[in-house]
C-alpha cells in the first residue's frame, strides 16, 4: 500500500483519527486495490500557527478542519485513477469523520521502487524483485523471462552472497562465461551447469587465494545488458598479503533471460601473485 502522511489540526479525538486513517486506507483499497494490511501511515497534529493556508483558493473557503493527505505511491496509475482515488476518499472523509469536501487537500506523488525502504536496507524494487522470484519458486511451472529488476537482484545475490538459486533458472541453456584466458582461471564456460562450477567457489579455488570476497559496487542496466561493477578484498595465497582491486562483468540479455557474461579485470593483480606456473 502507498505510503500515506496526514497533517491536520491538533486537538483532534482518537475516534476521529482513526476515522481519517480508516477513510484514507478504504479508499486506497478500493481504488488502487492495495493490500489491506499493508498499511503504513503517519499522523501530524499541528498548532494555528504551525498551519499557514489560503482559505479560498481553488475550491475554498476552507475551515479549521483543514486536512491534507501526501500519499507517496510505486507507480503512476494514471489521471483517472488519481481523480477516482481522491473522489472516493472526499467522499468517505464526509461520510464517516464528517471532514467537508472543500477542507481536504490530496498530494499524490510516485517513487519508483528503488527509492525507498520499508526496513533493513532493502530497497523496494530488491523487496519486490525477491517477492516475485520466491512466488515463481513455489510454482510448478518453469519461468520462461524474467524482469529487468529480478535479473538485477539475482546477479547482486551472486556477488554479494554467492547465490546461485535465483541465477542459474536466468541462464539460457547456451549461455557463455568469458574469462580472460591471462588468469590462472580463465578460460570458456558454456551453460548453466558450467556457471555453476565457475561460481560455487572461490575463482581459481585455493591453488590461488586463501580468502576472497566481493562486494558490489553497483549494478548497472542497459537496454540489453547489465554491468556490475565490484570491489574485491583477497588474500593470495602466494604472498599472504591483502589486496584490493576492481573489476566489472558485463552481462548480455536477450527475451528475458541471460545469454552471455564477460569478465574485464586488471589480470596483472592476479597474475604477479598466483603461484609459479598459474599466471600465464
Amino acid at each position: 500500500m502507498p505510503f500515506v502522511e496526514i497533517s491536520l489540526a491538533r486537538g483532534k479525538s482518537a475516534e476521529h483519527l482513526e476515522a481519517v486513517s480508516r477513510a484514507v486506507r478504504e479508499a486506497l483499497v478500493a481504488e488502487l486495490k492495495a493490500d489491506p494490511e499493508d498499511v503504513f501511515q503517519l499522523i501530524h497534529q499541528h498548532d494555528p500557527h504551525e498551519r499557514v493556508f489560503s482559505r479560498t483558493f481553488r475550491g475554498g473557503s476552507r475551515s479549521d478542519g483543514w486536512t491534507v493527505f501526501r500519499i507517496t505511491d510505486t507507480a503512476d496509475r494514471g489521471t483517472g485513477v488519481r481523480r477516482r482515488l481522491c473522489e472516493t476518499l472526499v467522499r468517505l472523509l464526509r461520510e464517516g469523520p464528517g471532514v467537508e469536501p472543500a477542507d481536504v487537500s490530496v498530494l499524490i506523488t510516485v517513487v519508483p521502487p528503488d527509492g525507498f525502504s520499508f526496513a533493513g536496507g532493502v530497497l523496494g524494487s530488491d523487496a519486490q524483485a525477491a517477492g516475485d522470484l520466491e512466488a515463481a519458486r513455489d510454482k510448478s511451472a518453469a519461468r520462461t523471462a524474467y524482469t529487468k529488476a529480478e535479473m538485477a537482484y539475482a546477479l547482486s545475490g551472486l556477488f554479494e552472497r554467492r547465490d546461485l538459486d535465483l541465477i542459474l533458472p536466468m541462464l539460457r541453456d547456451d549461455f557463455l562465461l568469458s574469462v580472460p584466458t591471462s588468469l590462472p582461471y580463465g578460460g570458456e564456460f558454456t551453460g548453466p551447469e558450467a556457471f555453476r562450477g565457475f561460481f560455487s567457489g572461490v575463482p581459481g579455488g585455493a591453488e590461488v587465494w586463501e580468502s576472497f570476497s566481493s562486494g558490489v559496487d553497483q549494478v548497472l542496466e542497459g537496454d540489453d545488458h547489465f554491468t556490475v561493477q565490484l570491489t574485491n578484498t583477497a588474500v593470495p595465497k602466494a604472498t599472504g598479503k591483502a589486496l584490493v582491486f576492481h573489476n566489472l562483468w558485463l552481462f548480455e540479455t536477450a527475451d528475458g533471460r541471460l545469454v552471455s557474461g564477460q569478465l574485464y579485470a586488471d589480470t596483472a593483480v592476479v597474475t604477479t601473485t598466483a603461484p609459479a606456473g598459474k599466471g600465464s
